[in-house]
């Protein structure tokens, strides 16, 4: 990926097993910022493997010693002195997140590395998120003269009001085993493991319905803002729409036949 100056800014490297779809932040030199333009190629590339069939679960990871680093400095002198009418129109990395509700192909965060900033929010984003040993989180943007505000929606679920406003306000980073236990990530394992261990979670995911998984995360995402009635109310239709699927029958039928069941995807 580059800038319209030719200036190299970062890439994606994409890479496919079966079912699984693995995308690789891969500029480790600069410890894999997200730029504007990667950002741009990341919603890019989610959109085009949402509307593929064939793809049942996607990882999410980093080459070299970080993961992500957040923003770009780049792009932030870029975007110093700007009108307010254009920062509000073009800030890529408000698109990508705003994927976390809409995302109804499982995402993995396998976190290879140093995740701030945006790199937290990723990890937050993602369904599942495993983490290397080594790895490190954070949000540190006070030290720059700004909060954490774009990534804010996404980690404030996962660490609560006061732990999220610790983290923003003091800068602190957070290693591997307090990112555990404080729900940041569910599994911490040797960093030689990472890959593999994200890829065996993938394709565990992969061997499910896909019409189950995708309806299920859709529901999940839609009734987390509801009152508990409606949520009730939307889940029971989701139900009933899941009960007439041809997956569910197959899987009833798979079970009682002690075979593994053939999706359709439904």
């Amino acid at each position: 990926m580059t800038t319209t100056n030719g200036t190299v800014r970062g890439t994606i490297v994409e890479e496919r097993f079966g079912h699984v779809v693995r995308l690789r932040f891969d500029s480790p030199a600069r410890r894999n910022p997200l730029s504007f333009s990667v950002a741009e190629d990341l919603v890019a590339r989610f959109a085009r493997l949402e509307a593929d069939e064939e793809v049942r679960a996607v990882i999410l990871t980093g080459t070299g010693p970080a993961f992500c680093v957040g923003g770009d400095q780049a792009d932030f002198a870029q975007a110093l002195g700007k009108p307010m009418t254009e920062l509000l129109d073009s800030y890529p990395p408000v698109e990508l997140f705003r994927l976390a509700r809409s995302l109804h192909t499982p995402l993995i965060a396998a976190v290879n590395g140093t995740a701030m900033g945006g790199g937290m929010g990723l990890t937050c984003m993602a369904h599942i998120a495993i983490a290397a040993d080594n790895a490190t989180f954070g949000i540190p943007e006070v030290k720059l003269g700004i909060f954490p505000l774009t990534i804010l929606p996404l980690v404030r679920p996962v660490l609560g009001d006061r732990r999220t406003m610790e983290l923003a306000l003091t800068g602190r980073s957070l290693d591997a085993a307090e990112a555990l236990q404080l729900g940041v990530v569910q599994q911490v394992v040797p960093g030689e493991e990472l890959q593999d261990q994200a890829l065996e979670i993938a394709q565990r995911i992969a061997t499910f319905s896909p019409l189950a998984v995708r309806l299920g995360i859709t529901a999940f995402n839609d009734s987390t803002d509801m009152a508990f009635d409606n949520a009730m109310d939307h889940l029971n239709m989701v139900r009933a729409i899941a009960f007439s699927s041809e997956d569910l029958n197959e899987g009833s039928r798979a079970f009682l036949e002690k075979r593994a069941p053939v999706w359709k995807g439904r």
